[in-house]
Order: C-alpha cells, then sequence, then structure tokens
C-alpha cells in the first residue's frame, strides 16, 4: 500500500548534490513536497545518509536516504518544499514553440485541421 502524503511530479533531469561531503552530479527521477527519488552514479550504500540536493533555488534541499534499490534511492526532506516549487522543478517547457504544436486528441493522436464550418450547413 503506497502511504504518500504528496503527490509526485516526474522531473528526470540531472541536478547537483552533496553526500558525505562529496559534490557530484545525480539524475532526479521524481519530485514531491516530502521527497524525491534519484539515481547515484554508483550502488555503494547510501541508506540513512544525510544529502542536499541543489533544486536551483535559493538554498539547498536537505534529506535523509529513507530506501536504496541499486543505484536509486529515496530521499525524504527535513522541510516540505512548498508545492509551488516542486511544479517549477518539474515542468519542462516543450522543446518546439507552441506556435508550432499540432493538436492532439486524449490519445495523443493530431487532430485534422478545423475548417470553420465551410460545407457545413445549419438545418434550419
Amino acid at each position: 500500500m503506497d502511504e504518500r502524503n504528496w503527490d509526485r511530479h516526474l522531473v528526470e533531469k540531472e541536478v547537483p548534490c552533496t553526500m558525505a561531503g562529496m559534490r557530484s552530479s545525480v539524475f532526479l527521477y521524481d519530485l514531491s513536497a516530502g521527497g524525491c527519488m534519484i539515481e547515484l552514479a554508483d550502488s555503494r550504500s547510501a541508506l540513512g545518509a544525510s544529502i542536499a540536493i541543489d533544486l536551483h533555488e535559493p538554498e539547498m534541499t536537505h534529506g535523509e536516504v529513507v530506501w536504496q534499490s541499486g543505484r536509486c534511492v529515496g530521499v525524504r526532506f527535513g522541510v516540505p518544499l512548498h508545492e509551488a516549487v516542486v511544479r517549477h522543478v518539474g515542468f519542462t517547457p516543450p522543446e518546439v514553440p507552441f506556435e508550432l504544436q499540432a493538436p492532439r486528441d486524449r490519445f495523443g493522436r493530431v487532430l485534422p485541421p478545423i475548417d470553420a464550418g465551410e460545407g457545413y450547413r445549419l438545418g434550419l
């Protein structure tokens, strides 16, 4: 049973962090107000370690590694992040400008252009 208190947001980007006095880059998979999942560069034991993650905010975000599976670890933050910070870090603007994006249906299929009603008559 999942007992999370916060919604998780996919992030999927590299961020700097400091653990055991060593600064390195980790891969941030997801983020919530209460914690995150990151992938370390190696599979050394990190359980219980203190960690500081740079989310490009005014201060580092501090937490503790609470679980580990290979190189992936779960971090619980000492102080929860504001939800606006979570959404900001999790948001990655699309590479294609909005004006060039094709409209899609809920299944991801490109929609045909709208012909502004040409050829349609109201049956009044």
